[in-house]
């Protein structure tokens, strides 16, 4: 990657990475969802700078992530009755795509690169070469916490995340149930 096209992460979104990963994967997702969330979390890995001239296109689609599933970049999906349902490591390997699709390697280049490779090193070759920083880029901080706190992010599904204030209290019964209810009516 050319100096100029420096890839820049706020610390929340390694964190947010693994929370995702913590996540109850048992279910899987559908191939829609998952490029859904690729697509938007890609974004973070996305280059200062991309070359308007560069091959890779601002999304996945299913044809495009089909493609390097054909090529062994992308495991094939898991079973799931009459259907195919996708887990974090198909999440990671998409991530890792679009972030060397960047980086101008070829299709040859990154079946390469990313055959055989499981959890841990799928998520070192996603932030290798990439500057963590505190703000989000445009100037964005995490949510302030009060008192000098500090918040935890928690992916619940694709798109949605709770943010709790890390020296909050326990919730009881009706505190949970309030919260909740609030939450549906937003939902």
């Amino acid at each position: 990657m050319s100096a100029d096209s420096k890839i820049r992460i706020p610390e929340c979104a390694v964190r947010e990475l693994d929370d995702v990963e913590s996540m109850d994967w048992n279910g899987g997702l559908g191939l829609t969802d998952l490029i859904a969330w690729i697509n938007q979390v890609a974004e973070r890995f996305r280059p200062d700078s991309v070359n308007a001239h560069a091959r890779s296109g601002t999304a996945f689609s299913p044809r495009s992530f089909r493609h390097y599933q054909t090529m062994g970049c992308i495991d094939a999906p898991r079973r799931a009755g009459k259907s195919v349902v996708y887990g974090f490591k198909h999440f990671v390997q998409g991530l890792v795509i679009r972030k060397l699709l960047w980086e101008r390697m070829s299709s040859e280049q990154i079946a390469a690169l990313m055959a055989g490779k499981e959890v841990p090193e799928l998520k070192r070759l996603l932030l290798d070469g990439i500057e963590i920083v505190a703000a989000v880029r445009g100037g964005k901080a995490n949510p302030p916490a009060p008192e000098g706190g500090t918040w935890k992010r928690i992916a619940l599904a694709p798109g949605v995340e709770l943010h709790l204030e890390s020296s909050r209290p326990a919730l009881n019964v009706e505190e949970l149930e309030t919260i909740l209810q609030r939450a549906r009516q937003v939902l």
